[in-house]
């Protein structure tokens, strides 16, 4: 080994001293990058990142419109359904950066889905009449399950239905006995008992008046709550899982002014990844038609049709579908860049 003067050796120790110093800088920005990325949707002081965060929700408004569409026209294979779910990302990628290009931000988006985590299965339930037919099953049936093994993630916030719209043309029921009705319960359950369930009742007491009762019994604790709509045209639009009756907000299918979590299937079933499945009451009473994407369901019944091709009109049918997909959204500026994946299930309430 070669003699070092003292001089030597103490040069040494301070290039090695800045090196480390260079390394714990350079760890330290990594580090915080992670977690400006993280943190981001909460923080508004930055440059840029309100921009950020509007495209953020545009890129996931029109992945869902990519999801949705490919459900419904795209249904045949995965694979037919992601070309289509990838062309139509790839054409909001190319028009996001586009738009943004003249401001000096760049904005990619993608969706890879051979990626783990990148879909989700599901099924698309619809009755697609358009002459006023009732909502019976294939068989005629008035009380029937839809849907059954229909599965929660157990991720908080995340339920397993979503985009349940019902187009009602006529309402029958005048009364709550003679109501439609919805019925959510664990699978487990028998179809006799009450607790763990979410029911919602549709009737027609008066005129063009709409009414919507719900009623959630949550481990033996009811909640009831209702609400009221004028319809204004010859059919009334219910968005079971967005909350609206007439586009107008209903707390029976919503958050109560309490806090009370009314949505979609809440309280049933009583564990946050237990199946639940999905009754029809009373069909005969509600014409029009329907549709709604459920997750992980095996619909191993005889009551709704498999595949809407051949099917006798206003039969209730099934397709398989995504539930939800994950897309990849990057918004890149001189003094900003933030990476983050993207969870896309347009129309679910929380659980």
């Amino acid at each position: 080994m070669a003699d070092l003067n003292r001089d030597d050796r103490g040069q040494i120790i301070l290039i090695a001293a800045f090196a480390l110093a260079v390394t714990f800088v350079a760890l330290a920005l990594i580090v915080n990058s992670a977690i400006f990325t993280e943190n981001l949707a909460s923080r508004g002081e930055t440059a840029g990142s309100d921009d950020a965060l509007a495209m953020r929700a545009m890129v996931e408004t029109n992945a869902g419109y990519a999801l949705d569409d490919a459900n419904r026209y795209n249904y045949s294979t995965d694979s037919v359904r992601d070309e289509a779910i990838t062309f139509a990302v790839n054409n909001t990628s190319m028009q996001t950066e586009q738009q943004q290009a003249m401001t000096g931000t760049l904005v990619n988006v993608s969706y890879r889905p051979g990626d783990p985590g990148a879909n989700v299965d599901g099924r698309r339930i619809a009755q697609n009449s358009s002459t006023g037919d009732d909502f019976t099953s294939t068989s005629g049936s008035a009380n029937y399950v839809v849907a059954e093994d229909v599965t929660r993630s157990g991720i908080a916030g995340e339920n397993a239905t979503r985009a349940f719209v019902i187009n009602a043309s006529e309402i029958d029921g005048s009364n709550n006995a003679t109501s439609f009705e919805i019925e959510v319960r664990d699978d487990s359950l028998a179809a006799s008992g009450n607790t763990n369930t979410w029911q919602m009742h549709i009737w027609n007491p008066t005129g063009d008046v709409v009414r919507v009762v719900v009623v959630k019994n949550d481990g033996g604790s009811v909640t009831r709550e209702a609400c009221e709509v004028t319809k204004k045209h010859s059919f009334v639009r219910i968005d079971v899982t967005g909350g609206t009756v007439a586009a107008e907000p209903c707390d029976a299918l919503g958050i109560t002014s309490s806090g009370e979590n009314m949505h979609f299937a809440a309280g049933a079933p009583d564990g946050p990844i237990e199946d639940y499945k999905i009754r029809f009451k009373n069909a005969t009473a509600m014409h029009g038609n329907y549709s709604m994407v459920v997750r992980g369901s095996s619909l191993l019944n005889t009551n709704v049709d498999e595949g809407a091709l051949g099917i006798t009109p206003g039969d209730p049918y099934w397709t398989d579908a995504y539930y939800e997909i994950t897309v990849e959204y990057s918004y890149d500026t001189p003094n900003l860049r933030y990476v983050t994946d993207i969870r896309v299930a347009p129309g679910e309430p929380d659980a």
